[in-house]
């Protein structure tokens, strides 16, 4: 196993799709649209667990598919943030709930722009 910058990009996607777990069942429901935000970071914790795994232990992913995984995850964590900032940004009184909501979205953007940079760097070797 070899330690490069896409085994630090996948070690970072799933901290953070852990990170937001955590943050959605600290807070309750984020969104009128739970299956999109806790299908995204539910789905994607899992996807980035296996994937991560997969490269440990050196098992081949062809570059297609995981350029795909990761394309689809920015976009969806891009909109999964989006609903979640938006519908709790001036919607409410200003409480810790509030503050750990828009918290929990925008950690959504930063995994959005990490799936990203994954992608171009999946698509760049």
């Amino acid at each position: 196993m070899e330690c490069n910058n896409r085994l630090l990009l996948k070690i970072i996607e799933l901290a953070i799709a852990i990170a937001c777990i955590v943050m959605y069942t600290t807070v309750g429901n984020l969104s009128v649209y739970p299956v999109l935000v806790a299908g995204t970071i539910g789905g994607y914790a899992v996807v980035c667990g296996i994937l991560l795994i997969g490269h440990v232990i050196n098992s081949l992913v062809e570059k297609r598919l995981n350029a795909l995984f990761s394309l689809v995850g920015c976009l969806l964590f891009v909109a999964s943030g989006a609903l979640v900032i938006d519908e709790w940004h001036n919607s409410f009184p200003d409480t810790d709930r509030k503050r750990q909501a828009v918290g929990a979205g925008s950690l959504m953007i930063i995994n959005a722009a990490v799936f990203l940079l994954d992608t171009l760097c999946i698509c760049r070797t």
